[in-house]
């Protein structure tokens, strides 16, 4: 069936389907029907009616093709038969003419003429038997030809009723199931390659013998790196500065048995809120109290100064140099009368060798006597040296890692970097936390009573906080 099939579609039959069509045969599918001799065709148009005429189109084509191939078969056939028995007639002819010729063989002495005759008669014979076979096998094919009637069609197309294609509600469960199946695929292998840090767990799983010290929730201008907010300035009510006034509570409470006065602040990679962790840090300890300075180590790309919007030509490198004094380099912040900004003045050549001068560890020194707490920002540790090489010169180290940016590998190697100098490591402090990953903050501000029986919210008073402070319990 499988090669009457492949007969069907084959060049000969398509051309007999041009004739009866008047143009290009399309295409057909063509299927054995279970273990029968029947072949059950179908065809495709957009127009019913032509759908039906190609089917019957290729099944009268192949019948045709089929009796054309049997009509050629007993033809070729029966003219070779032919052609042998009238070989043969000539030759039992030509016996009979040459018995003729001989004398009769009777009486007592027959002459010799007779051993003649009967060989001939032998051969006459033997020629008259070989034609036998073969009358038989010619009207065999005769018989058969006129028997055999070939393939039949035995129900011609009908004219559909409705379209094959496209079936939508089909197509929309199979698209459907196949979009779930592919989703879910897709969140596996996201799950399994995606290395970002994407919980808190996983934080703490990446750093299992530090503590988190802090979580901050993500703020949308901090996505653009040309907006630099200070958010424990701009909006100290706000829950990302009450995150700062936590993160100040637990570094305090992890250094009181120890001295902490030069904290150093880096991260894996770059872009990951180092910056903006110190600047908002820096302002929550001036506002409980500290005396704080805030220097700028991250000779590479140095953004702090922006924060607080002040200049960046004199800094910690002119000190370094000995081109300004350390007093004319330090800067007040506007607007807080605790905190100081050692920026980072003109960039090196060469970073790394400059903070790794005695020079540096000599104005860290000397800055303690001006404030209670000096706040590094750091250059990240995979990328450069300049973290390990500064960690020399500091009291506690604090490693800022990103929801969704950092991965866990990194904080593992960050670690171990650090490690390998023996860098006072603090804590991981989580950035950029939001509410879905069960970590943001909703802060509507404390109620407080100001002595005459009113009372003072922290937050806007307006409906809208009120209906915003009732949907966040």
């Amino acid at each position: 069936m499988q090669t009457e099939i492949q007969l069907l579609r084959s060049e000969q039959v398509r051309e007999l389907v041009r004739e009866k069509l008047g143009r290009d045969a399309p295409p057909i599918s063509a299927l054995s029907v279970g273990d029968t001799s029947v072949v059950e065709l179908a065809a495709q148009s957009t127009v019913p009616m032509e759908a039906a005429r190609i089917a019957d189109a290729y099944a009268a084509a192949y019948v045709e093709f089929n009796q054309r191939q049997t009509t050629d078969s007993v033809v070729e056939g029966s003219k070779e038969i032919q052609q042998r028995l009238d070989g043969l007639q000539r030759e039992i002819l030509g016996l009979d003419a040459r018995l003729g010729a001989l004398p009769s063989c009777t009486g007592v002495n027959p002459p010799r003429e007779c051993d003649e005759r009967q060989r001939l008669n032998q051969d006459r014979d033997a020629l008259v038997s070989e034609m036998v076979p073969l009358r038989t096998r010619l009207n065999e094919l005769q018989v058969g030809a006129s028997r055999n009637s070939g393939p039949q069609v035995i129900a011609r197309a009908t004219v559909p009723t409705e379209p094959a294609r496209p079936k939508p509600v089909r197509n929309a469960v199979v698209g459907l199931g196949v979009g779930l199946l592919f989703g879910i695929a897709l969140a596996f292998a996201n799950e399994h390659f995606d290395d970002s840090v994407r919980t808190k767990e996983d934080l703490e799983r990446a750093a299992p013998d530090l503590p988190i010290v802090g979580t901050i929730p993500a703020v949308p201008a901090w996505r653009n790196r040309s907006e630099t907010v200070v958010m424990s300035q701009s909006d100290p009510t706000s829950a990302v500065a009450e995150a700062y006034r936590s993160l100040r509570t637990a570094v305090r409470f992890l250094t009181l048995d120890r001295s902490v006065r030069v904290i150093q602040v880096t991260s894996p990679n770059v872009s990951e809120g180092k910056s903006t962790t110190v600047s908002n840090l820096a302002v929550a300890l001036a506002r409980a109290g500290e005396r704080v300075v805030v220097v700028c180590c991250d000779l590479r790309r140095p953004r702090i100064h922006h924060f607080f919007d002040l200049p960046n030509k004199i800094g910690i490198t002119s000190v370094i140099l000995g081109t300004t004094p350390l007093g004319a380099a330090v800067q007040p912040v506007p607007g807080e009368d605790r905190l100081l900004l050692l920026a980072s003045g003109d960039l090196p050549p060469n970073p790394s060798e400059l903070l790794s001068s005695p020079r540096t560890g000599q104005i860290l020194k000397a800055l303690q006597t001006e404030a209670s707490v000096i706040l590094v920002d750091c250059p990240p540790v995979l990328p450069v040296t300049d973290a390990a090489v500064l960690s020399a010169h500091c009291d506690a180290t604090l490693l800022v890692a990103t929801m969704g940016t950092t991965g866990k590998r990194e904080v593992q190697r960050s670690l171990e970097l650090l490690r390998q100098v023996n860098a006072p490591l603090l804590g991981v402090v989580l950035n950029g936390t939001t509410a879905e990953s069960g970590y943001g903050y909703v802060y509507s501000g404390y109620t407080l009573d100001n002595g005459n029986g009113s009372k003072r919210n922290g937050a806007a008073k307006s409906p809208k906080a009120k209906r915003s402070r009732r949907d966040s319990r």
